[in-house]
Order: C-alpha cells, then sequence, then structure tokens
C-alpha cells in the first residue's frame, strides 16, 4: 500500500498524460537503413509509482513501451539504501519484476538504479529513467550532493566515472562494497547524487567499466577522495589521475628568432603563501614553468595562443602531481587563468596573474610600452568550491 504527496501526484499526472499523447502521436518505425533509434525503454505503468511514499513491499514491477533484456541485473542495478536480501529479477513480456525476502527498512527513501542493467530489446538503449525513488516514510527526502570530476594533469573533465558516498565510519575497503548511494558522472564531468538523508558521508570516484559502483577485490586504480566529509548541499571538485598518465614535468622547447617570435612580460603574485609553481603552456605542452613570486620575460615564444596555470607544489619536485588514494596523496590542484594569451610575431604581451585571488582582485599591470601588445589580466578559482 502506497500513498503519493499532492504535489508528486499531480507531478505523475501530467508526465503520464504527456506519455499518452507523445504516444499516440508517434511516428512508425524507420525502415532499414533510416535513423537508429536511441530512445530506451519508458515505463508506462508500475506497482509503486514514482515518488511513492509510505511503501511496505517486497515485490516491485515495472512494465515498458517495449520489450527489453536483462543485462546481469544483479551487479547493474543498485539500491540505496541496500535491499535487505538480494533482489531476484525476472521478465515477463514487457513487465520486469523485482523481488527479495524480508522487509523494507522504515522512514527511509529508497533509490533504485537501472544503470545497464535493463536495456531495450533491438537497440541496446538502456532505460530512460536513471532512478527510481519511492519512501517507507511520510516524504522523500530532498538533499543532493553535486560537483565535477576532473583529471588534475589535463585540467579536463571526467566522463561515465563512478561517483559514490559511503558512510563517515566506514573503512577504507568501503571503495570495495555497494555504496549507500552512487550515480556517474556525465559527459561534463558533472554529477549529481540526489535524494540523500541528511547526515555526513565519505565521497570516492573512479572508473566502473563493470557499472556496480565499486572496485573489483585488490583492484588499486586511480581513485578520487575528498579529504573532508561532505553532506547534502556541498558542491565540489573530484580530483581523478588518469592509470596511464605519468606527473607533469617541463617540455624544453628551442626559442625562435627575435624576427619570427613574439616576448611575454610576465608578472606572478599567488594569492596565498606557499610552494607555488607556474606553467605557461601551448597545446596542452609545457612550454615554461617558473616557481615562487616573480617577474619573468619570456624571449622567442612561437606565435599563437597559450595558457597560463598554477599549482601549489606541495612536495616542491617541480611537477604537477596527481592524487593517489593508496598512499593519501593528494592532489596538487592547478588554478587556470580563464584567458588565453595571444603571442603575436615583433609584440611585447604583459600580463599580470594573481592565482587563487578572484576577478576584483587584479590590479592592471601598469603603462604598456611603446609598440606592445596587452590582454587584460585575471585571476582563477576552482569552477566549483566546496
Amino acid at each position: 500500500m502506497s500513498k503519493k504527496p499532492p504535489v508528486v501526484q499531480g507531478i505523475i499526472v501530467f508526465v503520464n498524460a504527456l506519455t499518452l499523447l507523445v504516444g499516440g502521436c508517434a511516428l512508425p518505425t524507420p525502415p532499414d537503413g533510416g535513423p537508429r533509434d536511441t530512445n530506451g525503454p519508458v515505463v508506462v505503468e508500475s506497482s509503486v509509482p514514482l515518488g511513492s511514499t509510505s511503501v511496505q513491499a517486497n515485490t516491485l514491477t515495472w512494465t515498458f513501451d517495449e520489450y527489453v533484456v536483462l543485462n546481469n541485473p544483479g551487479a547493474s542495478i543498485r539500491t540505496s539504501p541496500p535491499i535487505p536480501d538480494e533482489p531476484r529479477y525476472s521478465l515477463k513480456g514487457k513487465t520486469l519484476k523485482m523481488s527479495w525476502d524480508g522487509g523494507l527498512e522504515p522512514d527511509r527513501t529508497y533509490i533504485i538504479q537501472f544503470g545497464n542493467g535493463i536495456r531495450d530489446l533491438h537497440e541496446n538503449n538502456p532505460m530512460s529513467e536513471p532512478f527510481w525513488v519511492f519512501a517507507t516514510g511520510t516524504k522523500i527526502d530532498s538533499g543532493q550532493i553535486r560537483g565535477v570530476v576532473v583529471n588534475p594533469l589535463t585540467g579536463k573533465p571526467w566522463d561515465n566515472q563512478a561517483v559514490v558516498l559511503h558512510r563517515i565510519d566506514a573503512p577504507d575497503s568501503a571503495v570495495f562494497t555497494p555504496p549507500v548511494y552512487g550515480s556517474r558522472s556525465g559527459k561534463d564531468g558533472g554529477f549529481t547524487l540526489p535524494y540523500l538523508a541528511e547526515g555526513s558521508y565519505q565521497i570516492f570516484a573512479f572508473s566502473d567499466p563493470d557499472g556496480n559502483l565499486q572496485l573489483g577485490t585488490g583492484e588499486k586504480s586511480p581513485v578520487a577522495w575528498n579529504p573532508h566529509t561532505v553532506a547534502p548541499g556541498d558542491s565540489l571538485v573530484l580530483w581523478l589521475a588518469d592509470s596511464e598518465a605519468k606527473s607533469d614535468s617541463l617540455y624544453v622547447v628551442q626559442k625562435l628568432p627575435a624576427d619570427s617570435s613574439g616576448v611575454l612580460k610576465l608578472t606572478i603574485a599567488p594569492a596565498t603563501g606557499g610552494p607555488w609553481a607556474h606553467q605557461l603552456r601551448r597545446d596542452g605542452i609545457v612550454v615554461w614553468q617558473g616557481s615562487g613570486t616573480n617577474s619573468w620575460t619570456l624571449e622567442g615564444l612561437k606565435p599563437g595562443k597559450y595558457q597560463l596555470q598554477s599549482f601549489a607544489d606541495l612536495n616542491e619536485n617541480g611537477k604537477l602531481d596527481a592524487p593517489d588514494w593508496w598512499t593519501r596523496t593528494e592532489a596538487e590542484r592547478p588554478i587556470v587563468d580563464p584567458e588565453a594569451i595571444e603571442v603575436t610575431v615583433g609584440w611585447t604581451v604583459e600580463r599580470q596573474w594573481l592565482p587563487g585571488a578572484s576577478p576584483a582582485m587584479q590590479t592592471d599591470p601598469g603603462p604598456q610600452e611603446t609598440g606592445s601588445a596587452s590582454a587584460p589580466p585575471r585571476g582563477g578559482l576552482d569552477p566549483i568550491r566546496r
């Protein structure tokens, strides 16, 4: 027996009506050679509708708008919190049945994450609804944690990575076990963990090719983590290393003669103290590196666009190091100047860079020399900060 709050009930009525409208106006299946169907199976009926409350059940069923197949559901379909006993799955026609022994925990919001466990019969598309949510209490938990998974060596986002929450008292080996909550990063590296209960958690991210939201026993692949506990409402960056990448270091680039190159006058003053390293990159390759607070004149630069970035060189080895969960070595997190530097033949560019400061704190580098070009100074912060 279940009941739905008025707001959730209204949303579900609207979605059902829209589904019927779209279904009634659907176009015929295209002939062979036409566009590939990229839409996943859609739920048209469920024994426990999405958003239900006061649920007491040990069986759930979903009926889809097309025939589906199961793809290792025991590993691919995850439930947060875990169902008391290992669920059993069966298919009859277009209806999926999930059942288990024992009862559900009282006053909890349950999230069923289908992952890659259910796909359509013909095109192998995963089902359209990534979550199915219901509560055994009178309300649906509404907390969420958002963030982005980033490679610290390239600054590029990681997509399709597992992002999981474990309890704050969970041991280090928790990454080898099913999480309390879990999700995956999108194409932009972003992730959202929705419908969370209030409390504090440990958070991790890692590559998860089998889709079970946990590492294989003994598997020491790179793991991103936050050194502090997280709670609903937090937004953060998780720095995940590339298992194939090495720590970044300087490439030696030959200077060009003055008649075919440009000059960059660079002043860098980090917003905080400590051992800082600064890099000038072209096409992702480090062409210059300096340290501390100082001014430099870089001559013989090849014309084109360059990017500045700085990082706190915590171990003072002159390299941008990736994080290592297994030794608890945190990432040296780069701060990137959001605006590229344009170097032109025969011109001098002046740039002042205050890594870690907000753009409002930047100051003009002063009068420019005759015959020089200058790009406006900028600062930089992490895209999402806790």
